[in-house]
Parts: structure tokens; C-alpha cells; sequence
């Protein structure tokens, strides 16, 4: 007995379309769980209980992503975690992650002018921000990670150099 193509093909794109949906709402899932940690694993102070001088780089993104999203975020995570570990180390450098979506972060959006995902570099000093910076090249650079860890090294190193 033959099956007809067209029901097959629907059935065939739904389970497809299920499973790619079920590992997205996954991985949101992980990646929230391993902002929260920060990079290190350890807690991500606040600017409430780490007073002082320091410089904070922040992923702004939205619950929905795509792949240069999230390669975004990835590169962003590899670059601060491997060449700042001695500043994340002496609290001198924060890294995080925070989806705009979410009701008490929306001001984030207005603050930095966000209209897009976005990397913030921000000098904090006894909890208020003196100036920042929108990392805006991460996106042109996204398809060359050695530019792209080289431009976001090179930026968060003179936010550390003149804090």
C-alpha cells in the first residue's frame, strides 16, 4: 500500500519543527541557568554588594535568538572569560547576561538605546555608571571570531586601563 506524500511530508515537517522548537526552549533554559552562575561558575555580584571602580560587560538580548545571537553571546562569554579571568578574579570586571525581555530589565533597552542584541561595556564607580560604550562592531564581525575577540578585548581593556 502506498502512503500519500504530501500527509507524510506535514508529519514529516511538524515532528521536525516540534524537536527544533523543544531544543530552543532547551538550550534558553541552560543558557539562563549558566547567566545567573556568570561565566565562572561563581555568582555574579551586583552593583548593590560590590561597591568600588569596575568596568561591566553585559549581553542585552531577547528571549527569542538566532544562531548569530547566540554566537554572539558565545564569542562574547569566550573572550571576557579567557582574557579578563584575573579582572572577573579581583572583581575589577563583571560579565552578564540579560534578556530585555523580562519586566524588570525592559529600562535597559531606553538606557542604552537598544534596538537590537548588544554588548555594553559600562565603567561603574561606587555603584553609578560613569560612561559606556555599545560594542555595535560584534555584529560585522561575527563571521571572524579572531577580529571579533580582538575588538571586544581591545574595548573592555581601555575601559579597565582608565577605570
Amino acid at each position: 500500500m502506498k502512503l500519500p506524500a504530501r500527509p507524510l511530508a506535514r508529519a514529516a515537517l511538524l515532528i521536525f519543527v516540534g524537536a527544533t522548537c523543544a531544543t530552543l526552549v532547551l538550550k534558553e533554559v541552560h543558557r539562563a541557568s549558566v547567566a545567573k552562575a556568570g561565566p565562572t561558575g561563581a555568582a555574579v555580584p551586583s552593583a548593590a554588594t560590590t561597591p568600588g571602580t569596575r568596568v561591566v560587560v553585559t549581553y542585552f538580548h531577547t528571549t527569542v535568538r538566532c544562531i548569530s545571537c547566540i554566537r554572539i553571546e558565545d564569542t562574547t562569554t569566550a573572550s571576557i572569560s579567557e582574557a579578563f579571568a584575573r579582572e572577573i578574579a579581583e572583581g575589577r570586571l563583571e560579565w552578564r547576561v540579560v534578556n530585555t525581555d523580562e519586566p524588570s530589565n525592559t529600562h535597559f533597552v531606553g538606557d542604552y538605546g537598544l534596538y537590537t542584541k548588544s554588548v555594553i561595556v559600562s565603567d561603574q564607580r561606587d555603584g553609578r555608571e560613569i560612561r559606556w560604550k555599545n560594542l555595535d562592531q560584534v555584529w560585522h564581525l561575527l563571521d571572524d571570531p579572531a577580529a571579533f575577540r580582538t575588538y571586544v578585548e581591545r574595548e573592555v581593556r581601555a575601559f579597565l586601563e582608565s577605570a
